[in-house]
């Protein structure tokens, strides 16, 4: 059996989409975030019963006076390959502080993960430790105010992201995961030069991606939203292809975009940049590199070390550490406790297939690990 690092876990599909509204409280800032959430259930519905086991998480922010309701394609799309949809409510009227949106969508990621471990949340146990802020025009401009200096998310994607105040450019600079920013070449209400080019120019992080959608128009990365609608009628040009066409693109850009970082399929992310550079519905550019024949560990983790010798892993680090192993249903697979920073610890007889890691040590310190066994 080898052990590879990974920097997510796959789960199961399809499933069926289920919806609740939950409401998470931001002590901090003396402030409720209405959130609706979409994700995986054993039947469709509302407050239907999570499927078995952890999903990865999409925040979701929308756009200037677009309701949540504006972003069905998303859901739809992702919730049944096995994603967490959440959307906050928040900063919907005439009047919205940016500032404010892009600290919701920073905390309800947050607020997501620390559910997985509260036992009167529906959240409970269904949570993988994989998380990305997404966001449409003011929603793709806060969650680069919410990922900058945050290392506690795994990777960006956002759709026409605008240009917020304070401004999403200048805090794309301090952008630490991943980020994928999609654009529309016949956007109107957000031109490209004036907002998702500079955005992606301030980007530092290594691995980064452009796509613009060719005749792609603003309103299009959502469905239809009257008042998106009517922004775009007052200004020119106008998409040149269809809304599903470009929903089309997005779908499949994203899926192998959040297949990788989030659920750690390691020939996605090789998929995406071959796709890339052929496709002809976009014009892309990225700074990825291929995949094959790397190890990495979790994108976010702390800088606690592990070794992979064959079937034995080795902490490095003051411990005891305590071992949990979670198989890809979120089901506890191999648990060791009082391991000493130093000493082996065998995991041989493990079935093929992907598994978190999740280590606690001395003085909190904790890390997550995903390892494919083959």
């Amino acid at each position: 059996m080898m052990l590879v690092l990974l920097p997510t876990l796959a789960a199961a599909q399809p499933f069926a989409i289920g919806s609740r509204s939950i409401t998470f409280f931001d002590a901090s800032r003396n402030r409720s975030i209405v959130t609706e959430l979409r994700y995986p259930a054993t039947s469709p519905g509302s407050d239907a019963p999570f499927a078995q086991g952890a999903f990865p998480v999409l925040v979701i922010g929308h756009g200037f006076v677009m309701g949540t309701d504006a972003y069905a394609n998303l859901w739809n799309h992702f919730v049944p390959l096995g994603y967490i949809v959440a959307l906050p409510t928040t900063e919907g009227g005439f009047a919205p502080s940016h500032s404010a949106f892009g600290l919701d969508l920073a905390f309800v990621a947050g607020a997501v993960q620390a559910a997985n471990g509260d036992g009167a949340s529906p959240l409970f146990t269904h949570v993988s430790p994989f998380t990305t802020l997404m966001g449409h025009s003011m929603g793709g401009g806060a969650s680069f105010l919410g990922a900058a200096g945050n290392s506690a998310i795994t990777t960006v994607v956002n759709l026409a992201a605008a240009e917020t105040n304070p401004s999403a450019i200048a805090a794309s600079a301090q952008v630490l995961v991943p980020t994928l920013v999609f654009a529309g070449s016949n956007d109107c209400i957000t031109p490209i030069a004036e907002h998702q080019q500079p955005m992606y120019e301030a980007l530092t992080v290594p691995c980064r991606a452009f796509v613009s959608i060719t005749g792609g128009g603003h309103c299009y990365f959502a469905d239809y939203n009257f008042n998106c609608a009517f922004g775009e009628l007052t200004c020119s040009p106008s998409p040149s292809i269809t809304r599903a066409q470009q929903h089309d693109v997005v779908n499949d850009f994203a899926t192998l975009w959040l297949d990788h970082f989030l659920k750690g399929d390691a020939d996605a992310l090789n998929a995406f940049i071959d796709s890339a550079a052929v496709s002809d519905r976009a014009v892309c550019e990225t700074t990825c590199a291929l995949t094959t024949g790397m190890e990495r560990t979790a994108i976010g983790a702390t800088d606690i070390g592990v070794r992979l010798t064959g079937d034995q892993l080795v902490v490095h680090g003051n411990g005891p550490w305590r071992f949990e192993l979670f198989d890809a249903a979120g089901r506890k697979a191999f648990v060791r406790a009082a391991v000493n920073g130093g000493e082996p610890v065998s995991i041989s007889g493990l079935p093929d297939g992907a598994y978190v890691l999740r280590l606690q040590g001395a003085a909190g310190l904790s890390s997550t690990r995903v390892l494919i066994a083959r």
